[in-house]
């Protein structure tokens, strides 16, 4: 069966071989009623097997790092913590006593409700951590019931695309990396450990592949293209050269980008622009060194929260996060952007609500002055973290004066409060702010008179300035980074911030766009944040312009009364569909 297959490319590059479906294995788990007298016995048998987990994982974390580093290796730390994590361990042992129940039936019970908690996250990462629970439960359950049956992956021998309805990190710790050259999965998105796994060992891959498994035998023909996001099965003759053509282009241009990574991203007229790296994980900083980033320009900290939930990080695990992060960039700096979540359901107990429109609600810098506990936590442990590093704070969200000042307020108050605890504090923590909101755009010179540095957040700045749903089907072709009231919007930022003598850079997709760097390096920015794996193309992009030819291409962008007008501009002739915004055919 010759069919194409549309999914979200997690890890870039392109695959081709034989499919290898795993076949997931359910474990049966019946109820049986205890007598009184059998309760702890029953509770003991529990927490034994609770035991033998913890020692199975942590010999496989060991495995892990000697195998694939200790980045991949701190997964199962996380599955450790669940171990420990009251609502799984004791919450079981609660439900065996108050149901008189056996140990599988009560862990069954507590892990689906769980489960099901999951499953209603809003929030794509947090959503993805469910699989770490079951992956969790189903090595407690194999204890339990003695039923140890699990994919092998060391076993193959033979080149093979691996298929499945999802990879735990059980599955992929024992991977034969010498021979598994793509990943297809049903389920997962972009920051899954599939995706981290395959990121890391730069597998190509593809997951959120719903119904893959029942269109793919094992040894069917796969062509994996991990970039656009699609899986061809069977493909023709035709189609198997034109992929080992894009694999070999593919291969020469990750090639040729390792080759940059020392040249300077300057333009042809000398201009120079910094290129960091947006992260979601601390295990990408690795992949940012690689390909040349000179720092961190946006690290999302949301990562840590998620990782932490159902608990929140304590100020241990903020410190330790930023400040191993930022000896791996030293001497380049790292950004952390405080906590920018809140409407997922993750904060739905701290709201005390659920929320019609979290996207304009209470999230972000709102959320983190609303419950100060909370922000000032993160703020002690950056605090902390940046004695003698390079290690700078951003705040989320912010859209006006007087929130910056409370958010500041807060800050100088955990800054007094580790002084008199007698804990080092920086002479200097450089601060600055997401503009992402058009109010904030709007009073940037204002804001600019308060903080050392702005960060334009294109992808909520578009979607606020043009009332524009990106996740709306029906409107998404009207989201238009070249449209000119963004342009003009994003001049007004960059020269507020120039005429306050600060610095400005962009970190949203936008600059990882190389079609865009003659526009960005018109409107006179000169640091970009951009993703990893986008860094040699937009270095290529740089070193092709000219700088004074690009603010003579703005000046022309910045007077056209359209986008479609901007898209004939830009490229010279009639727009096409990408660049002129145009609505998809019916």
């Amino acid at each position: 069966m010759n069919a194409r297959f549309m999914g979200i490319g997690a890890s870039p590059g392109i695959a081709m071989g034989p499919a290898l479906v795993l076949e997931s294995h359910q474990l049966m788990v019946n109820r049986r009623t205890l007598k009184p007298d059998r309760i702890d016995a029953e509770v003991k048998r529990f927490q034994h097997a609770i035991t033998e987990a913890r020692q199975e994982l942590e010999a496989l974390r060991v495995r892990v790092e000697e195998k694939m580093g200790e980045k991949l290796s701190h997964i199962f730390d996380a599955h450790i913590l669940i171990l420990d994590d009251g609502s799984f361990a004791a919450g079981t042992e609660d439900h065996i006593r108050r149901e008189k129940v056996n140990a599988e039936w009560g862990l069954r019970s507590v892990v689906k409700d769980l489960l099901a908690q999951f499953a209603a996250i809003e929030d794509p990462y947090l959503n993805e951590r469910g699989g770490d629970l079951e992956d969790v439960y189903r090595r407690v359950l194999g204890h339990l019931t003695g039923d140890r049956s699990h994919p092998d992956l060391s076993r193959i021998r033979e080149d093979a695309i691996i298929v499945a309805h999802t990879l735990t990190p059980s599955d992929t710790a024992a991977l034969n990396t010498q021979r598994v050259v793509g990943f297809v999965t049903e389920m997962g998105g972009r920051t899954s450990h599939t995706a981290i796994i395959a990121n890391a060992l730069e597998i190509p891959a593809v997951v959120g592949l719903h119904g893959i498994l029942e269109q793919v035998e094992t040894g069917d023909f796969l062509v994996v293209d991990g970039e656009r996001g699609t899986v061809l099965v069977s493909p023709n003759t035709g189609e198997q050269e034109t992929a080992t053509r894009a694999r070999t282009a593919w291969r020469q241009r990750a090639q040729d980008g390792l080759k940059t990574r020392d040249l300077p991203a300057v333009t042809t007229d000398g201009q120079a622009v910094i290129l960091r790296s947006n992260i979601e994980l601390p295990e990408e900083v690795e992949t940012s060194l690689r390909y040349g980033a000179t720092g961190i320009g946006l690290y999302r900290s949301e990562f840590l929260f998620l990782k932490c939930s159902p608990n929140l990080p304590s100020e241990e695990d903020h410190y330790k996060v930023y400040a191993e992060m930022a000896d791996r960039v030293a001497p380049h700096p790292c950004i952390v952007r405080t906590l920018d979540l809140g409407g997922e359901k993750y904060f739905h107990e701290v709201l005390d609500r659920e929320e019609a429109n979290p996207v304009m609600g209470m999230r972000a810098i709102r959320l983190c002055l609303r419950r100060p506990d909370i922000f000032r936590t993160q703020l002690r442990g950056i605090l902390r973290a940046a004695v003698g590093r390079s290690i700078q704070l951003m705040f989320p969200l912010i859209s006006g004066v007087g929130e910056l000042i409370r958010a500041l307020d807060v800050l100088n108050e955990a800054r007094d409060d580790l002084r008199r605890e007698g804990h080092a504090v920086p002479e200097k923590l450089p601060i600055g702010i997401m503009i992402e909101v058009p109010s904030a755009a709007m009073v940037a010179d204002l804001l600019a008179a308060r903080v050392d540095f702005f960060s334009i957040g294109t992808n909520d700045l578009i979607q606020y300035l043009l009332a524009i749903d990106r996740g709306n089907e029906s409107v998404a072709y009207l989201y238009e980074p070249h449209h000119p009231a963004v342009l003009r919007m994003l001049q007004r930022v960059i020269d507020a911030a120039k005429d306050a003598g600060i610095s400005v850079s962009l970190c949203g997709e936008m600059a990882s766009d190389p079609r865009y760097v003659p526009v960005l390096t018109g409107l006179g920015l000169r640091e970009l944040s951009v993703n990893p794996v986008t860094i040699p193309a937009v270095k290529d992009a740089i070193r092709a312009t000219h700088a004074g030819e690009a603010r003579t291409l703005t000046h022309r962008l910045l007077a056209a009364s359209s986008a479609d007008e901007v898209g004939r501009i830009l490229g010279g002739g009639p727009a096409d569909d990408e660049l002129a915004g145009n609505p998809p055919e019916a």
